[in-house]
């Protein structure tokens, strides 16, 4: 087997279907970040993705989307009686063809 076997084919999957190109190492973060986004702690995203230190995932891998800083901004806001801040205004629906 070629070393770029599995990048190359992966490459070639995502433009034959229509997606757009991105490194399959980048499916390690996509991973990392909806564990967490589905509220599986760090400990277990860092034993699901084979680290041996927290913190590279902690600093690394996890990417904390808008909508996780709305909820977590809600939860402290609700806490200091500042009541609900607004909530993420919703893209208008696209018409498809």
């Amino acid at each position: 087997m070629a070393p770029d076997y599995v990048t190359r084919v992966f490459r070639e999957m995502l433009l034959k279907n229509g997606f757009r190109p991105i490194r399959y190492h980048d499916l390690r973060h996509s991973c990392a970040s909806l564990l967490i986004k589905n509220k599986v702690t760090m400990k277990e995203v860092q034993m699901w993705l084979g680290h041996s230190s927290f913190s590279t995932t902690a600093n690394i891998y996890a990417h904390i989307d808008v909508d996780s800083k709305i909820e977590a901004a809600n939860m402290i806001a609700s806490k200091i009686n500042l009541g609900e801040l607004p909530e993420k205004k919703k893209s208008p629906k696209r018409k498809t063809a």
